[in-house]
Order: C-alpha cells, then sequence, then structure tokens
C-alpha cells in the first residue's frame, strides 16, 4: 500500500525560539520565493501518491509566510489533498492574520497546530516568544469563526524557573480554552538552540516528572484523554497524521530537512537551504532491516494508550510477535512496565514514565 500521509517542512520564522533546535531560519521574502519554486522540484521528484488520508505543513513557521506565498504554496499542494480527511498547518498566534486564516480555511485546511507554550509572559520572554494570552484567545476565536475547530495547542513544561504552580496554571488555563487537543514537551536542552549556547541546564528530573503526572491528572479531568505518551484529546479528535507515524505506516517528507518512510527505506532531505533551493542535493537513505523495523514498530506503538497490535505486527511482518520478542515482553511484564489486553501489547503507567528503559530488552 502507497503512503497516506505527506510531511512538507516550512523552514522559516518570524523569530527563533530560545529551545528550538529544528531545521529553520529567519523570514526572508526573496529566499522563501525561491523555496516554494524548489518545493514544486521536490514534487515533481517524489511524485507522492494524491490518494492521502493526511496532510501536515510544518516548520519552522508556515504561517510566517505571507499570504500569496501561503496561497502559492496551498495551490502546490492542491492536487493532494483530494481524499485528505485532516488538513494540518502549524500556526504562530503572532503571524495568524484574518487573511492567511481565510487563506487556509479556501484551501481546506481543516486542523491547526498552535504554538503556545506557555501563558506566563515571563516564561514566554525567556523562550524569545511574543505573543500574548489574550492573543491566543483571539487567535482561537478567528479561527473558529471561519469553521476550522479543530485545533491544538503546545505546551513545554521543565523550563529554568517555572513551578509546579505556573504549570498547573498553563495547563488549567489552556483546558478551558475552546480546543480540541493538548501536546505536552518536556524541555530538552539542544547544543545549538539559544538555551544549550547560553549553557541553561534541565530541571530536576524529580520534579519534571511530576510535572508530567499533574498534566495527565489535570487534563484527564478537564475532558482530555490521554492517548500517547504526550497527547491528549478531546473525544474523536486524535491526530490521524501522528497515529500514521505511531503506527508505524510509510510516509512523505517533503522540503528542506524534511524525513520520510517508503518501501522499508528512510530517508532524509539534507539541512543545506541554499543547495535546496538550488536543487542540487538528493536525499539520503537508509534501507532498514526487518529486525530494524521491527524494533521501530514496537517502539512506536508502545508511544500509545492503546499499545501495539499483535495483529498489525504479524500482518507486517509475517511472523508472531511472540517468535520474535516473547523473552523482552516478559521481561517487562514481569517488573510491570507492560501488559497485555485486547491483542494490544501496551505499557503499564509506569512503563509510560520509563519507556526508554522497557525498549532496551527489545534491541
Amino acid at each position: 500500500m502507497m503512503a497516506q500521509s505527506m510531511y512538507v517542512h516550512i523552514p522559516f520564522c518570524d523569530a527563533i525560539c530560545a529551545y528550538c533546535d529544528f531545521f529553520r531560519c529567519g523570514y526572508h521574502r526573496g529566499l522563501s520565493d525561491q523555496y516554494l519554486e524548489a518545493l514544486k522540484l521536490d514534487l515533481a521528484k517524489q511524485q507522492p501518491s494524491t490518494d492521502l488520508k493526511t496532510l501536515y505543513i510544518g516548520g519552522g513557521t508556515p504561517t510566517s509566510l505571507q499570504s500569496d506565498q501561503l496561497e502559492a504554496l496551498f495551490q502546490l499542494l492542491k492536487p493532494y489533498r483530494q481524499s485528505v480527511e485532516e488538513y494540518t498547518v502549524e500556526v504562530n498566534v503572532e503571524s495568524l492574520h484574518a487573511n492567511k486564516i481565510s487563506c487556509m480555511h479556501t484551501a481546506g485546511v481543516n486542523r491547526i497546530s498552535m504554538g503556545v507554550q506557555s501563558f506566563h509572559p515571563d516564561l514566554l520572554h525567556m523562550m524569545n516568544r511574543r505573543h500574548r494570552t489574550n492573543d491566543v484567545v483571539n487567535a482561537i476565536q478567528d479561527l473558529k469563526k471561519v469553521g476550522i475547530h479543530n485545533i491544538s495547542i503546545d505546551l513545554i513544561y521543565g523550563l529554568p524557573t517555572q513551578t509546579m504552580a505556573m504549570w498547573e496554571a498553563d495547563l488549567l488555563q489552556a483546558a478551558a480554552l475552546p480546543i480540541t487537543h493538548i501536546s505536552l514537551y518536556a524541555l530538552t536542552i539542544e547544543e545549538h538552540s539559544a538555551f544549550g549556547r547560553m549553557g541553561v541546564t534541565n530541571i530536576d528530573p524529580t520534579l519534571e516528572g511530576e510535572m508530567y503526572d499533574k498534566a495527565i491528572q489535570t487534563l484527564e479531568k478537564k475532558g482530555f484523554h490521554q492517548y500517547e505518551i504526550s497527547s491528549f484529546a478531546r473525544s474523536g479528535y486524535e491526530s490521524m497524521h501522528n497515529k500514521q507515524y505511531w503506527y508505524y505506516h510509510d510516509f512523505y517528507g517533503i522540503g528542506c530537512g524534511a524525513s520520510g518512510k517508503l518501501d522499508h527505506q528512510r530517508y532524509d532531505m539534507p539541512k543545506n537551504l541554499h543547495a535546496y533551493i538550488k536543487g542540487k542535493q538528493e536525499p539520503s537513505w537508509i534501507t532498514l532491516s526487518q529486525k530494524d523495523e521491527m524494533f521501530e514498530m514496537v517502539m512506536m506503538g508502545l508511544r500509545l494508550k492503546e499499545g501495539l497490535s499483535y495483529q498489525a505486527f504479524e500482518d507486517a511482518f509475517h511472523v508472531s510477535f511472540d517468535d520474535v520478542f516473547k523473552q523482552a515482553k516478559e521481561i517487562n511484564m514481569k517488573k510491570g512496565e507492560l501488559y497485555e489486553c485486547h491483542h494490544h501489547l501496551r505499557a503499564t503507567d509506569h512503563g509510560l514514565h520509563f519507556l526508554n528503559d522497557a525498549l532496551l530488552e527489545f534491541l
């Protein structure tokens, strides 16, 4: 079966967040015009299926593009959206203007992923984020006015100077918004991010773990069920696109710095913007052995609360799960990290906390 999901990377940002180490750069009109031309070539080379179920435009900040550029991007992607059920665009509040919202709605975008990170002004300033709480509220209202109701926001925990009380206040404020989905991220200090260069260190791991627990308790009470390690949704609003990754399905990656997985191979587009614009760089491909794929399917599947389907594993590899991983499974079940339910292998609450430890047995 051909891949049914496509990720498109827009590397431009109006401002660079202090924690970010994704492939990104400051917005420049001329450069972004050239980038859209290069995307056209990339699509022509990769020839993705036009029978996609999910389409996701991420970054960077796709809405750092001007309205006419966004329109040009949506025109490029129009042939691929005919069967799309979930069409997501990542946005930053400060670059989300009425004409861009209208442009997205006209193009068929039906889901928004909004970078909020916190509602505390001092934490936002620390992260080099430029919005205020009322900007978030107004942006959500503007999206809903045009008929885009499926709205996800991101929150970060584990920030320097962030207390448990601040984190709980952020969670409650987020849950009170008319949104459908919340994604949580523990702060990771990346070497090449501003935080990394400044020598910022992670908070106490015990406090970080308590913040994660507090998020689960608070959001569950407010009607957001946890369906994946870092993802919470109102009923019926789990991210279809992200579940394609966690089910270990193939997907296309379009754009400089994007990654994809097709036909037992993973590929990465190089992160050299000028070379990409000139069409001079080809993706680097890695052929995945069956052993690689088996482990990766376990690793991705156990992130989901529903767990890894034994049937899906057998369908993919034509061998039963126990024939390959019985010992690893039993060791983790004895430790209380994993359990079986409805023909799935699932992580316990404790196992989700320490999933990397459980996965070591499967290597």
